[in-house]
This record gives structure tokens, sequence and C-alpha cells, in this order.
């Protein structure tokens, strides 16, 4: 089973949260979600952290307390993914600009639209508890059977069609 490390941040301004929109492979169309990704070899998460927003938004930020940890194992798709995602400040207040060319927007959307834009469990649950305020849980987990909204469309279509 391969295994992914990511890092992602929450970075508020106003009653907006910024979330970007990147192209997947094998999905037929972008997939919004927080900016992060996958840790490098050797690299701590704050970095990878920093990394990633830079790439994906073109912003700075400073890597604050944890946010939350979730996990999530796909048995079909031999895939075992631990995010960490961590409260972020902006260095500077700018506008986001995509500078990955798989990210095709990045901007900061009303709390309640985010939520509804991040469809997947493994993101949509953890963030709502998060922007919540609740201290408790801070670890989420997910296992296949327990995914009601995968991250991935053709996750979503081949459990439509086995119900």
């Amino acid at each position: 089973m391969r295994r992914l490390i990511l890092g992602s941040g929450l970075l508020r301004r106003r009653d907006g949260l910024l979330l970007v929109r990147c192209r997947y492979e094998g999905e037929p169309e972008p997939l919004w979600t927080l900016p992060g990704g996958r840790q490098r070899t050797g690299e701590l998460i704050k970095a990878t952290v920093n990394r990633e927003f830079r790439e994906e938004t073109s912003l700075e930020v400073e890597v604050e307390e944890l946010g939350y940890v979730s996990e999530s194992v796909d048995g079909e798709a031999g895939l075992h993914v631990v995010n960490c995602t961590f409260w972020v400040t902006e260095a500077e207040i700018r506008t986001p600009v995509p500078a990955d060319p798989k990210v095709v927007a990045a901007r900061f959307v009303p709390l309640g639209e985010a939520l509804e834009l991040l469809r997947a469990d493994v993101l949509r649950i953890p963030v709502a508890a998060a922007l919540g305020g609740s201290p408790h849980p801070r670890y989420f987990f997910f296992e296949s059977e327990s995914i009601a909204i995968p991250f991935f469309a053709h996750r979503r279509d081949r459990a439509r069609s086995d119900a």
C-alpha cells in the first residue's frame, strides 16, 4: 500500500476561506480543495505547507497551530493518506494567483460556499469542525467503507453503480 503524507493550510480572510481548484489525472473536472500537497523526502510538513502555498497561490504564509490531522485508507486504490492541516496567516495581504499549471483557480470563498465546494468527506468534515472552532476532535480517520462521498469523481461514480 502506498502512503502519501500531505500538508495543507486553512487561510481565512474576513468571512472567506482560501480554496484552490486543481486538475487531477483521471478526473473530468477540476476539484476544489485546500492549498497543500505532498511532502517531499526530507522536508518538514511546515515547509511543505509553505512551498505548496507559494506554488498554488503565490502567497507567502506563516504556519501557525494545528487545525487537524486526517487519515484515510483506500484499499481498492492501495492508498493510505495522512493529511496534516494547519491554520496559516499571510505574510502580506495580496490577491492569490495560481503559479502551478494544475491549479485553475485560487480564491477566497465565503465559508458556507466553501463547505459546499469541498464535497469529499475527507475534506468537508474536518474543515467544518476546524471552522466551527471546536478543539476536539483534531484527528479524523476514514476507511473506504465509511466514506459516503469520496474525493475523486470516478470513486463516486463507482459507489453509485454499486448501490
